[in-house]
């Protein structure tokens, strides 16, 4: 027998649980166990806020959230509960943690779609053994802070393109931190466009790597593919390989104001021997003349580079279209340990300014070759022996602090890592 709607909300309600939760006491925390009963929970909650609690359970199709409520909505699940889709419509104050989105009988989902103030922490979102995808997707919403959650598998058998982590153009003042995405075939892991603000921070992205569906299909991977937006932080992350792309973090149109900062760029991965990433960073495509203005990239650590098969070897590869712009318009490029430059014309002379830069191999920004000089750790931090980063950064330039928060003083080092021990004589 279907037990009406009514009855089930007014059940819900009678046995929510009144918990203190933060500075709001008399807040319900209601348990379901399957798509109906959350429903029932969101309708009961949608004005007053509180907590859905998810019991364990597959709940398949469309979880669907439509609350503006005046305190916090959280949604909770505990371990082993995994959702297909969950769809936050015109919401407001709402938070969701503790899930698996993954596919069931279709492709998986979260979407954010015309919301404000939109937490999404300790998820995680795979497609593995499946033939579908698994996404986040943020189009026209604001105020979206995804932490703590993991991205793996995203679509590695799904014949369409696979993206983990999806923004359209009216995306505004998004944050993804200390978030990991990896292992991942024939996909980007953040890839599209935002309107304004988007903060990339303390991030690991690994092994994006190629599928064997179609040539088209599994013809490219980037870490992360940007097309437009504006305000663009990308600050203390740590960049792993990719296999068949244009680069680590590829910037292309109409990607404005943009600071690339204490960043980690590794050209290679132990769990995929025998290779190297070619590019880490690409700002502007050869082929639009739209490019990205007011680039800052400073103090990374650019560990990545080796020749592409379109003959391209550098780390860095700047566009062409920059020469016909005025210098102010240019990017910055400063304080970077950089792997390799074979010819500085689409890096260090299409630049702004290039200052206080190391190259590792191949001809330096200014003056002769120079090669070997860094002396880094295995983790690409300086040593003792750094005599070419330590103290030697542009004061100007550096960020306050390196890639593990560290303080960098008066006499800054070139590179995402300051240095731990005593600093050499010279």
């Amino acid at each position: 027998m279907r037990i009406p709607t009514r009855w089930l909300l007014a059940a819900l309600v009678a046995v929510a649980l009144v918990l203190p939760l933060g500075a709001h006491a008399n807040i319900a925390a209601i348990e379901v166990r399957n798509g109906a009963e959350f429903a029932a929970a969101v309708s009961a909650l949608r004005d007053d806020g509180g907590t859905i609690k998810l019991r364990r359970n597959v709940y398949g199709g469309e979880l669907v959230v439509r609350a503006r409520p005046r305190h916090r909505l959280r949604i909770v699940g505990e371990p082993g509960v995994r959702v297909e889709s969950l769809l936050l419509d015109h919401a407001r104050r709402v938070s969701v943690a503790h899930l698996t989105i993954a596919p069931v009988t279709q492709d998986a989902w979260i979407k954010v779609y015309r919301s404000r103030d939109i937490e999404i922490h300790d998820v995680l979102v795979t497609a593995a053994r499946t033939p579908y995808r698994a996404t986040v997707r943020v189009p026209d919403s604001s105020h979206v802070v995804i932490r703590r959650s993991e991205f793996r598998h995203c679509g590695d058998r799904s014949e369409l393109f696979a993206n983990c982590l999806q923004l359209q153009q009216r995306a505004r003042h998004i944050s993804v931190i200390n978030s990991w995405f990896h292992d991942c075939r024939g996909c980007d892991f953040i890839h599209g466009r935002f309107g304004l603000g988007l903060t990339l921070w303390g991030n690991r992205f690994d092994r994006s790597l190629p599928c064997s569906m179609n040539r088209h299909r599994c013809g490219h991977q980037d870490l992360i593919q940007l097309f437009s937006g504006r305000g663009l932080l990308v600050e203390r992350n740590t960049f792993g390989i990719y296999k068949l792309g244009a680069a680590q973090l590829y910037l292309v149109g109409g990607v404005d104001h943009v600071t690339i900062a204490n960043n980690v760029f590794r050209g290679t991965d132990p769990r995929v021997p025998g290779y190297r990433a070619r590019v880490a960073l690409i700002v502007g495509s050869r082929d639009e003349s739209r490019v990205p203005l007011g680039v800052k990239i400073v103090n990374n650590t650019i560990l990545t580079g080796a020749r592409r098969i379109d003959g391209y070897a550098g780390s860095i590869r700047m566009s062409g279209v920059y020469w016909r712009l005025q210098r102010r318009k240019r990017p910055l490029l400063a304080n970077n340990v950089i792997g390799l430059v074979e010819d500085p014309h689409h890096v260090c002379s299409v630049a702004r300014a290039a200052v206080a830069n190391v190259v590792l191999r191949g001809i330096a920004c200014r003056g002769p070759k120079r090669a070997g000089l860094a002396h880094l750790d295995a983790k690409g931090r300086p040593t003792s022996a750094s005599e070419a980063l330590i103290g030697r950064a542009s004061r100007q330039y550096a960020p306050r602090v390196d890639f593990t928060g560290r303080r960098r003083g008066p006499t800054p080092d070139i590179g995402a890592y300051e240095y731990r021990g005593k600093a050499p004589k010279r």
